[in-house]
This record gives structure tokens, C-alpha cells and sequence, in this order.
């Protein structure tokens, strides 16, 4: 694939977070394919299979979300013909009970081609575990 191609396919992926972040709900539904077979996995929920329990989820997302900001880092990229897959860090900031809260979601998010335009048909997100290491045990000589 060209480069074009895949610039193509990160400005999706670009657009993805934008709306997200952003909350915006039109934007996000155009983003995907909305097929039957679409499936999505937020971080703690049950596994969503087919655009209606997927709409639903980002609807419930954006109505109980004050502030989010998502920056992302450590992108991965595999381009096909008609798939393409990225993998990335979700860096996400929000504001609860006036606290900004910070953690990271590993994602991984597949496009499919639909009329000549990289199309979201799988997101799922996990999150990483802290990676604060305890201090070591001086008595420890291992």
C-alpha cells in the first residue's frame, strides 16, 4: 500500500479520537461501518456485537461524560487491501468530582474499506495496569 494509504487510514483513525474526545456522536456513527458484524470492547463492559448495542454504548459514553481529553502514543500500523488494523495507547484525561483522573487503554481498532473509504469495524480497548514498581528489599540479594 502507498503511503498515501496509509495516511489516509491515520487521519480516520485521527478522526476516530477527535470525535471521541470531542463527544460527538454524529461524528462517531459516520466513522463506522455499521454493519451487523461490527464489534466493540470498552474497557469493562460486555463485548458488543452489531451497530445498534455499539450506538448505544457510545450514546451512553457521551451522556455520562463531563471532559475527556485522549492524546495517543505508540501507533502501530498493518495495511491490507481492504483491512487495515491499528494499534495504539490511549492516554485519557478526565475531570471527576473535580479531580482529573489520568490512565491508559491499550486499542486496538480495524478498518474495513466500504466504498473506497476506511470504515471503523472493530474498536476494543483494555486498560493497562499501573506500572509503578515497589522499592526493592534491601535485604534482598537476588
Amino acid at each position: 500500500m502507498s503511503p498515501s494509504e496509509e495516511a489516509d487510514l491515520l487521519r480516520v483513525n485521527l478522526a476516530f479520537y477527535q470525535s471521541f474526545e470531542s463527544m460527538d456522536y454524529d461524528a462517531m456513527a459516520a466513522l463506522w461501518s455499521q454493519r451487523p458484524e461490527d464489534i466493540c470492547v470498552h474497557p469493562g463492559w460486555p463485548f458488543l456485537a452489531g451497530w445498534r448495542d455499539i450506538r448505544e454504548s457510545w450514546r451512553a459514553i457521551f451522556a455520562n461524560t463531563g471532559f475527556m481529553r485522549i492524546d495517543i502514543t505508540d501507533v502501530r500500523v498493518e495495511l491490507g487491501e481492504r483491512l487495515a488494523r491499528v494499534c495504539c495507547v490511549e492516554n485519557l484525561y478526565s475531570v471527576f468530582d473535580q479531580q482529573t483522573l489520568a490512565s491508559q487503554v491499550a486499542a486496538t481498532n480495524l478498518f474495513i474499506k466500504v466504498d473506497g473509504a476506511w470504515k471503523v469495524t472493530l474498536h476494543h480497548g483494555s486498560p493497562v495496569a499501573s506500572q509503578e514498581v515497589a522499592p526493592a528489599d534491601p535485604g534482598d540479594e537476588n
